[in-house]
């Protein structure tokens, strides 16, 4: 079973059966396009992590303790530049086809393959604009922005068009489809910061 790490109430921390990678991209809230390097161990061993805070401290402060966590226990050293890369905005193209959601619903996505392979439907519950640029950004590999200005979670869905050359069905380019509701992306050029792991260490065992 995968889990990613999760913070719960009291400001703790629980990541059960995760790699080095996935605990670096949750600590610096990273894309796995932003990180570059590290031996090959780090997306192959698998890991516990249980922390536990204060009581008062916020996720920032969570993913701080993480941090603290990861250059203690994994020895790990990170360098961080910004480069010139590709950044698209996601922006309201026309009137935007979104319901708000119920208070309470919680984020939910699905997709569905049609009988004929050809299309996905696919549904979201409870999303921000902001998760779907996330989202979008790690299926394209580029950094996607929310551009929107559209605060709160929605329910929306659309038909996704598959690519005829990619044998997995649920593997569906979402971009093309933005504008059934009535959004779109807009790429451009843009500063973002990249890491590089510089060292890496298998920690001693408890």
């Amino acid at each position: 079973r995968l889990l990613r790490s999760l913070i719960t109430p009291g400001g703790n921390l629980r990541a059960e059966n995760v790699t080095l990678r996935t605990l670096i991209e949750d600590a610096y809230q990273m894309k796995p396009f932003q990180l570059t390097g590290g031996p090959r161990w780090i997306d192959q061993d698998r890991f516990e992590v249980l922390a536990k805070g204060d009581g008062s401290a916020t996720p920032d402060q969570v993913r701080l303790m993480l941090q603290a966590l990861l250059e203690d226990r994994f020895q790990l050293a990170l360098r961080r530049e910004n480069r010139e890369a590709t950044i698209s905005h996601l922006v309201v193209k026309n009137q935007p086809r979104l319901s708000p959601s119920e208070e309470g619903t919680r984020q939910q996505f699905s997709t569905r393959a049609q009988p004929d392979g050809t299309v996905n439907h696919v549904s979201f519950k409870g999303t921000s604009m902001a998760r779907l640029a996330d989202m979008l950004s790690r299926q394209m590999g580029h950094m996607v922005e929310d551009r929107t200005g559209l605060n709160g979670a929605f329910d929306f869905e659309f038909e996704a068009s598959r690519d005829p050359t990619e044998p997995n069905p649920f593997v569906v380019p979402w971009a093309p489809s933005l504008g059934q509701i009535g959004l779109k992306l807009e790429t451009t050029k843009g500063p973002v910061e990249f890491f590089a792991i510089e060292r890496a260490e298998k920690p001693s065992a408890n």
